[in-house]
């Protein structure tokens, strides 16, 4: 081969190699977007921690700030999620869909707006049960959060059920912990960043009702090891910060 011709090649190919890394960078596949996640994020401990900007309290004593903004990506139907983390909930209902199980998202992300409308709306529905005014707010804010504290607000948690949950329900109750999903998500929503946020022995802790179907993005380093510990976000927080 001549050696002006090797000069072409080389030029060719490294042209080839240089769009490809810009084609990578503008439209990245889901699995490389995981990976540029994971390689974006800094090592805590000497170990490498994915996403650990998702690794932080929302709650009544750490509520977001009122000028709080998030950019927002669709993980099912209309129901978004940060951008950040929407490719590990997108990539968890692919593979539980894989393994035969249907994940049907119900609650993803809500404006503070939406979050103050669902609570007083809550708070009526009580009231016209039969609670008094004082014991009506009392309870709706034991399973609404109120605006600005809720993990929806955030655009980090998902609610999860079955296809045809509400052809048997006409709420979201405690028994979605009797289905395949409650089942296959206990298994493996770690893996995919995700924890079930308020177990049921930490209802004084968390300050909310068991959720089996609240299910919080931290990353999957730390969803794994609060998994493993057992313990609520709130005080396995405090000790693995």
């Amino acid at each position: 081969m001549k050696p002006h011709t090797i000069v072409w090649v080389t030029v060719i190919i490294y042209a080839l190699y240089v769009a490809a890394l810009i084609v990578f960078r503008l439209y990245p596949s889901d699995s490389d977007k995981l990976k540029i996640a994971q390689d974006s994020t800094p090592a805590a401990t000497g170990r490498r921690v994915d996403n650990l900007w998702a690794y932080y309290l929302i709650n009544e004593e750490n509520p977001l700030p009122e000028d709080f903004t998030v950019g927002l990506e669709p993980v099912q139907g209309s129901f978004m999620l940060d951008e950040r983390c929407a490719e590990y909930a997108k990539r968890m209902i692919a593979d539980a869909a894989a393994d035969g199980i249907e994940l049907t998202v119900v609650s993803a992300y809500r404006s503070v707006q939406k979050q103050q409308e669902n609570l007083e709306s809550y708070i009526q529905r009580l009231r016209d049960a039969g609670y008094t005014s004082k014991d009506a707010k009392t309870l709706a804010e034991k399973e609404i959060a109120l605006p600005y504290t809720s993990e929806h607000n955030a655009g980090l948690a998902l609610d999860i059920l079955t296809p045809d949950w509400w052809l048997t329900h006409d709420d979201v109750t405690a028994d979605f912990e009797e289905t395949e999903q409650f089942r296959w998500l206990s298994e493996n929503a770690d893996k995919y960043g995700f924890i079930m946020r308020y177990p049921k022995e930490y209802e004084s802790v968390t300050g909310y009702v068991y959720e089996p179907w609240h299910y919080r993005f931290v990353g999957v380093y730390y969803a794994g090891k609060i998994k493993e510990s057992g313990l609520p976000l709130e005080y396995f927080y405090k000790t693995n910060f």
